[in-house]
């Protein structure tokens, strides 16, 4: 797993490293938070261990970058002086824990486990998104239909076509959404709407 780090404090980020080196886990750091964005490719998963507390950028405004830019990086935060507040948006944000400075060795490693879970999720969640731009404006619209409930009829009715070009959209969709049943193609779509 690839592992980045971001701190303000290049000893914190020295440190850490040294941790996770000591952990067999290789690791990238940055200091500079509109670098580490700049340089970051979204579509390779990683985990971040994000300090809570720069200048910059703070934790939380990176976070939310990457979550509007949908990357595949799963959010560890590191405060050394963190408060609930804080802790409650980094989780509402999809941050799978939020560690006080010093690093405790075990936490970490409970963290990073968390972490590929998240991280796996994330994964899965840009390949359907993925499949979904491959999908027409119309095949969307009839998903989007599907997953409110409606049968073909209704959805026919509602679109002003008929059953049968429904069917053949429903079935081109599925097709593209790598789908075999109902289950899997409103699994997809919860995904999709994440």
């Amino acid at each position: 797993m690839q592992i980045y780090l971001l701190d303000d404090d290049e000893q914190v980020v020295a440190a850490n490293r040294f941790l996770l080196k000591a952990m067999g886990h290789d690791s990238l750091g940055w200091s500079h938070p509109q670098q580490f964005l700049d340089e970051l490719d979204d579509n390779k998963p990683a985990i971040l261990l994000l300090d809570l507390a720069m200048p910059e950028l703070d934790g939380l405004a990176v976070q939310q970058m990457l979550v509007q830019r949908n990357s595949t990086v799963a959010v560890i935060l590191l405060t050394g002086h963190g408060d609930v507040p804080q802790a409650v948006t980094a989780m509402k944000r999809g941050a799978v824990d939020f560690l006080e400075k010093p690093i405790d060795a075990r936490r970490l490693a409970a963290a990073l486990s968390q972490a590929q879970l998240k991280l796996d999720q994330l994964v899965e969640q840009a390949r359907v998104r993925g499949c979904f731009t491959r999908l027409s404006a119309r095949e969307r619209e009839v998903v989007s239909l599907v997953a409110t409930g409606l049968t073909n009829k209704a959805i026919a009715e509602q679109l002003c076509v008929a059953v049968r070009t429904v069917e053949v959209h429903r079935a081109s969709a599925m097709t593209k959404l790598e789908v075999a049943n109902m289950a899997e193609l409103l699994n997809h779509w919860q995904l999709y709407r994440g």
